[in-house]
């Protein structure tokens, strides 16, 4: 008996010696809180309502916080803008509809790009409907919706824009037209209007007012791409060029769809992210 109780002892002691020993890990650490486990790719907060004067209905918004979100602290806006016939949710979807990729996969693009070193931000994807964000949806933007999220959470006081197709007319139009607000423009197979464009950066004084651009358009685009023989969204970019402009043009491999957007999605990220700094 007397033997038994003095290997226990041991075994004891070797683990109490082991785990004074050894130096808990970041990996090894609790998690911030709860949340951490139950949402690992960042929070979805899905279909938020605001009964808008200016549209004269209610409009619908979703938000992505990131991970390990702390309510305490201040963070950028990134506004990530639906294509035509989408929504709010677009760009969190993560389906597969007859063989194709359907939403833009977000919520784990995103959660990736924060835990690689990427800076933590909050992600606003409105509802537009079919507004092409322009008209009494401006109006909305500026005095119900930012106001709004931007008030909910702490924020830093820089912002993007990013968007694809019609979101992608929207994300050049909004940082042409109110270059101030924003930090970065990524704008992804942009439905284009160079006459629009161009009188949109005419119309300022200043050229130093403006954000910078990127603009990614797939070489297989029959909607936009470059197979078009009058390419709106190359004749854009080399105008806001000529202009003064920090523009990036990039034309790749690529039609236009999900798979193409999503591929875009860490690439807008990252030049977002750099501009926050």
């Amino acid at each position: 008996m007397k033997r038994y109780l003095f290997i226990i002892a041991a075994a004891l002691g070797a683990l109490t010696l082991g785990a004074c020993g050894e130096k808990e890990t970041p990996e090894e650490q609790e998690p911030q809180n709860l949340l951490d486990l139950l949402y690992p790719n960042g929070q979805e907060k899905k279909d938020f309502e605001i009964q808008s004067k200016a549209m004269k209905q209610t409009m619908k918004y979703s938000v992505w916080l990131p991970p390990k979100f702390d309510a305490n602290k201040e963070y950028p806006f990134l506004y990530l803008l639906h294509g035509a016939g989408d929504d709010n949710n677009s760009w969190l979807s993560n389906t597969t509809q007859y063989g194709m990729t359907h939403g833009g996969n977000a919520a784990e693009i995103a959660a990736k790009y924060v835990k690689t070193g990427g800076t933590p931000m909050i992600i606003v994807m409105p509802d537009a409907q079919m507004t092409f964000y322009m008209g009494d949806y401006e109006t909305y933007m500026y005095e119900e919706l930012m106001p709004k999220v931007e008030s909910d959470y702490k924020f830093s006081g820089k912002r993007a824009v990013a968007g694809l197709s019609m979101g992608g007319f929207g994300t050049l139009y909004h940082a042409l037209k109110y270059p101030t607000k924003y930090t970065y423009a990524y704008s992804m197979s942009p439905a284009s209007s160079y006459d629009l464009f161009a009188w949109l950066v005419d119309s300022q004084s200043s050229k130093s007012v403006f954000p910078s651009f990127t603009i990614e358009v797939g070489n297989q685009d029959t909607t936009v791409g470059t197979d078009k023989e009058d390419n709106e969204a190359k004749r854009s970019a080399d105008y806001m060029t000529s202009q003064g402009l920090e523009v990036e043009y990039v034309a790749r491999d690529g039609g236009h769809t999900w798979d193409f957007w999503r591929a875009c999605l860490p690439k807008a990220l990252k030049k977002a992210g750099e501009s926050f700094q």
